[in-house]
């Protein structure tokens, strides 16, 4: 595993919680790489951004398996009608258009570790196959009639609350405990922006390296960032801190240099935290400040700031 990811998942990594509990650098660590050495099937979970690939490449890395393959596969991007193709492989002339045969992903990731991103996006019928894989560790290529053997270690990722989905109908319960045997969570970057100073100097120094450059960040463009609330999480940071670089001159970083993305989501932070329903959540939670942020989904610091920005409830503090 490379220096820059052992260092993010052994100590700035503040974000990965094991089965709800909070972990130390050193506990983190030694955590992971009990999981890794496990042939469970892992599951991550964690809002867009917050690094679930590179922590279920760490977890590759610090496994037995870490020369063989890492296949990620990411279920939302691949249709749902050409998804069990990409998956199992095809023979040729399985179907119209299959001139020749074709090396599904679960046998490019043999011996390996198959990474399936975004698992809640999954129809049930294609669930329903995938727990077949798991259970039986056997597949079909598209138009054989033989079994092979599914030899890959699995890790599941996803943004939605899998538990949710399995309550709603949408998620087969079956697979769901199938694949969540071992979980971690990776809460956003709003909830631990005391770590950005380290991560700020993590990602410079890997940009450096691989550049050749000597870029620095001032203490004013820092101070920005940290009044940032990140809805993109880590992977914003670096989307950011790579512009910074482009657009500052000489050594520096500046706070100039620092640029966010303000022309927003449907249902981005700035709707979520809007001063009304801020008030709303304040009202409804009799103006107790830790369970308003809970509910809200951000950290005491974080709230403070929200507080103070919009002016709310002053006096009832």
């Amino acid at each position: 595993m490379n220096d820059w990811l052992q260092e993010e998942i052994g100590e700035d990594w503040e974000a990965i919680e094991f089965m709800g509990r909070k972990l130390t650098g050193l506990e983190r660590l030694k955590l992971l790489k009990r999981i890794a050495k496990s042939e469970k099937s892992v599951l991550i979970l964690g809002e867009t951004g917050t690094g679930k690939d590179i922590l279920a490449q760490a977890l590759h890395q610090l496994s037995a398996r870490r020369e063989a393959p890492f296949v990620a596969i990411n279920c939302a991007s691949i249709p749902q009608e050409l998804f069990e193709a990409e998956l199992f492989g095809f023979t040729k002339g399985a179907f119209t258009g299959a001139f020749r045969e074709k090396t599904g992903l679960l046998e490019a990731a043999e011996n390996g570790t198959a990474f399936l991103d975004e698992i809640g996006d999954l129809s049930m019928a294609l669930q329903a196959k995938l727990l077949r894989v798991i259970d039986n560790r056997t597949y079909r290529r598209i138009g054989e009639t033989k079994d092979r053997f599914c030899g890959a270690r699995f890790i599941f990722a996803t943004n939605k609350d899998l538990a949710s989905e399995v309550r709603m109908g949408t998620f087969r319960r079956d697979l769901y405990y199938r694949i969540s045997v071992i979980q971690i969570y990776i809460s956003p970057l709003r909830f631990h922006l005391e770590t950005i100073p380290r991560l700020v100097q993590s990602i410079l120094e890997r940009e450096n390296r691989e550049q050749g450059i000597n870029k620095r960040i001032t203490p004013e463009a820092l101070e920005k960032l940290m009044a940032y609330d990140f809805p993109g999480n880590i992977r914003e940071l670096i989307n950011i801190l790579e512009r910074g670089i482009l657009l500052s001159e000489g050594d520096w970083i500046k706070t100039d240099d620092i640029q966010f993305d303000n022309r927003g989501f449907p249902g981005d932070t700035e709707k979520k935290f809007s001063a009304t329903r801020i008030k709303e959540v304040l009202e409804a939670c009799r103006w107790n400040k830790t369970q308003a942020a809970k509910r809200l989904g951000t950290s005491r610091r974080h709230f403070y700031r929200l507080l103070q920005k919009y002016k709310v409830g002053l006096l009832a503090y």
